[in-house]
């Protein structure tokens, strides 16, 4: 048979000289191997090449003939032979190795390329090795032409040294890495400076003061401050979680130590055995994060606003709390004075009626206190609150308002209710306006006027419901949260709209229903603490 059309499989492993496989196989399979822009090669169990096709000649400065029947280390040399033993040990296993290196050409000049070690695998182990090297410079190139023109800052790192520090450390899954940070929490850190940068874009030389440069080798520490370790660490869970990526927002240092706010982003990809870069991005979200911080000052100010309007609403019903101690103080001011004036004082009376002076002015005190926190302009503070003292505190200043809008209040709050974290104001800004909303709504109707509040917990998260016997919601609860949404004639349809904006601040709900035998139901939630 014609060898140009025999069909024979080509194996440059087999046994015969390359001539004699050539005639068997044919010459167009010949030609097919030597058209590949790739050198390929390969070498028999005692790393003798036994095959190379022509691209070789091509490019390096060997021949085909010159390689086959010389050896591995003679071909490359000393020094680069001891260089690829790790990847030649790892090929003798069975396993696919790959790396970059310098490869000469013919001109003498030395190009970038891609190595890759295919383990040829038979009865007893391993049988032969299969090279392949491709040149990448001019991949690399319209790389760095995409990796310099984007507007993404764009890192290259090297995690060899990470991922032999989470090795060493057993951590090999998320589980056993958060057990290894419980047990050495500067880990992290400690990772991130020995984690080499490799290359920064110009974009991410732009935007942390980098020169580009300057930096390889340096440590990714240097751009991460404190406040950047905790989304690293979630980087770290989202790696040994198997993830395909993680995205979050941190703060990052600039090389003059100023912060900058960023998005970061990661991805993970699968990349072949021995090859450790990882490409990770940052963008600049400092400008979005000042608009949020003004928005956020924005929305505190307009509910101050709202709290002093209902402050307002509130006066004659705070003013009355005031003055109830304050009689009480002035009465036992003059029995007081009455048992000191007999002819043989009542001491014990007169020490009696200073205790419960002294009483009343503390209570009176606590009226002020609460009237003045909801007042006072200032910063959220969030700290751990016990849900029904809130409530208590909160009815002691819209009893006598609702009183006097002709409803009733009937209490039930659930014992042992878990702690959440919170602004107590701002949950005290919430139930007043809730309150209020169900006393006006219900101030026109005749017969029973009832706003039952009440305390409950969830697996997740506690709750505060309040519910009237008043006219309900109508057919679209939810638009009641919308701003300037009202159905006051003096309102200005702000309470309901700040209310949702406070609770879904604090990642909690709100939500209005009709209860089934008439009027309204309001319900918010906060989550409780872990």
């Amino acid at each position: 048979m014609d060898s140009d059309h025999d069909t024979e499989p080509f194996d440059p492993a087999a046994g015969g000289s390359p001539h004699e496989r050539i005639a068997i196989s044919g010459h167009e399979l010949r030609r097919m191997v030597d058209a590949v822009p790739a050198v390929l090669c390969y070498f028999d169990r005692d790393l003798i090449c036994r095959f190379a096709n022509r691209y070789l000649e091509a490019w390096y400065l060997r021949t085909p003939e010159w390689m086959v029947g010389r050896s591995l280390r003679d071909i490359i040399g000393e020094e680069d032979f001891a260089a690829r033993s790790p990847h030649l040990e790892r090929a003798r296993q069975g396993e696919i190795s790959a790396f970059t290196t310098f490869s000469p050409l013919r001109n003498g000049t030395f190009r970038e390329a891609d190595v890759r070690y295919v383990p040829r695998m038979g009865e007893h182990g391993f049988d032969g090795l299969y090279i392949l090297t491709f040149d990448v410079a001019e991949l690399h190139h319209r790389f760095h032409s995409v990796f310099d023109a984007t507007a993404m800052g764009f890192w290259i790192v090297d995690l060899a040294i990470l991922t032999r520090m989470l090795d060493e450390a057993g951590a090999t899954d998320a589980p056993s890495l958060r057990e290894h940070l419980a047990k050495d929490p500067g880990f992290v850190q400690r990772a991130l400076e020995r984690t080499p940068i490799v290359a920064v874009n110009a974009k991410a030389g732009e935007m942390f003061g980098i020169d580009v440069d300057a930096v390889r080798g340096q440590p990714l520490s240097r751009w991460c401050c404190e406040a950047s370790l905790p989304a690293f660490t979630q980087n770290l869970f989202a790696l040994l979680s198997g993830a395909s990526s993680f995205e979050t927002e941190t703060v990052m240092s600039r090389s003059d130590g100023s912060c900058l706010d960023v998005a970061l982003t990661c991805a993970f990809a699968k990349n072949a055995p021995g090859e450790t870069a990882v490409i990770v991005g940052t963008t600049d979200i400092s400008e979005r994060i000042a608009r949020e911080h003004e928005l956020a000052r924005v929305q505190a100010d307009l509910a101050h606003a709202a709290r002093v309007a209902t402050l307002g609403e509130l006066t004659a019903s705070i003013a009355h709390e005031v003055n109830q101690p304050l009689a009480a103080v002035l009465a036992n001011g003059n029995a007081a004075l009455r048992w000191l004036a007999r002819p043989q004082p009542e001491t014990e009376e007169v020490e009696a009626a200073i205790r419960r002076m002294i009483s009343e002015c503390s209570r009176a005190a606590e009226i002020i206190a609460r009237t003045r926190n909801l007042a006072t302009k200032g910063s959220s503070s969030v700290t751990l609150i016990d849900l029904n003292r809130m409530v208590e505190d909160t009815l002691e200043l819209v009893r006598r308002q609702v009183s006097n809008l002709g409803a009733e209040l009937k209490v039930e709050l659930a014992p042992d209710i878990p702690a959440a974290q919170a602004d107590r104001i701002q949950l005290q800004q919430v139930l007043i306006n809730l309150i209020m909303n169900s006393a006006q709504a219900m101030g026109d109707q005749g017969g029973l006027r009832v706003i039952a509040i009440e305390t409950r917990s969830t697996s997740q998260a506690v709750e505060v419901a309040v519910s009237d016997t008043g006219p309900g919601v109508g057919d679209d609860p939810e638009g009641l949260f919308a701003a300037f949404f009202t159905t006051k004639s003096t309102g200005m349809g702000m309470g309901l709209s700040i209310s949702r904006t406070i609770m879904e601040a604090h990642g909690g709900t709100i939500g209005a229903v009709n209860r089934p035998g008439g009027g309204a139901s309001f319900v918010f939630s906060i989550p409780t603490v872990d």
